[in-house]
């Protein structure tokens, strides 16, 4: 059972993290853990303690709850919002008027 586990829990974080475009260096670093924790976490052959588990969801943006159990609140925005937090604030005017756009054109084709 543990072994199942913590597979399904590191599959969660690799998700989340090919989601972001992050290699498992880039999570190390981000996270300010070794590249090979992570990899063993991803791969379900490590444990990782309260802070590790604080460190990656900070890193990636999302919910305990997500990496733990799976579930998430409904519109939970937390990995688009890691996606976004380094856009530089000259371009968020652009990405308002696409997704307002994306936004209109998804009305449109339920009508």
């Amino acid at each position: 059972m543990k072994k199942e586990l913590n597979v399904e829990i590191g599959g969660r974080i690799r998700k989340v993290r090919e989601a972001l475009g992050y290699s498992r260096e880039a999570l190390a670093e981000k996270a300010n853990l070794a590249t090979s924790f992570v990899g063993s976490i991803e791969l379900g052959t490590g444990s990782f303690t309260a802070e590790s588990l604080i460190k990656l969801c900070r890193a990636l943006g999302v919910s305990a709850d997500y990496i733990l159990f799976g579930t998430e609140e409904t519109g939970d925005l937390s990995t688009i919002n890691a996606m976004l937090s380094g856009l530089a604030p000259e371009y968020i005017p652009y990405l308002e008027q696409l997704i307002g756009s994306y936004m209109k054109s998804i009305s449109l084709s339920k009508k």
